[in-house]
């Protein structure tokens, strides 16, 4: 591939990406879309809370905060910031809603998806591994 086929991929490309994720349990599909690294970083950015005081303060990433994050947000149907589920499983917001809403199987295999929708793994699952445990 030269740099002016690369150009033009890139001009050609398409953002939307949207994938169907059947959930055996509830015997539906759910819809994900893929995200990009700067929304990514702002759901990580989010999950994020400090530790230690002084220069042994450190940053540390809330796991659950960071997935639930990121099934809210690139989950396209079913809407977990909707009013009703809210309601129904007494969540806080969206990414408390997918915590109570959904089996942990679930939702790994959700995130999962979303993140081989966003371009992680097109080969191999090592990294999606990768973005799950930075």
């Amino acid at each position: 591939m030269t740099n002016m086929d690369a150009l033009e991929a890139l001009l050609g490309a398409e953002l939307k990406i949207e994938n169907d994720v059947f959930i055996k349990r509830l015997n539906t599909h759910f819809t994900v879309k893929a995200i990009d690294g700067q929304t990514i970083n702002k759901l990580r950015e989010q999950a994020t809370y400090h530790v230690g005081k002084g220069k042994n303060k450190r940053a540390e990433v809330n796991e659950e905060d960071f997935k639930g994050l990121l099934i809210a947000t690139a989950c396209v149907s079913p809407d977990f910031g909707n009013a009703k589920l809210l309601e129904k499983y007494g969540a806080k917001d969206a990414g408390d809603c997918v915590y109570k809403a959904l089996l942990a199987g679930e939702i790994t295999l959700l995130q999962d998806e979303i993140l081989r929708a966003s371009g992680y793994a097109e080969d191999t699952d090592e990294e999606i591994e990768e973005v799950k445990n930075s």
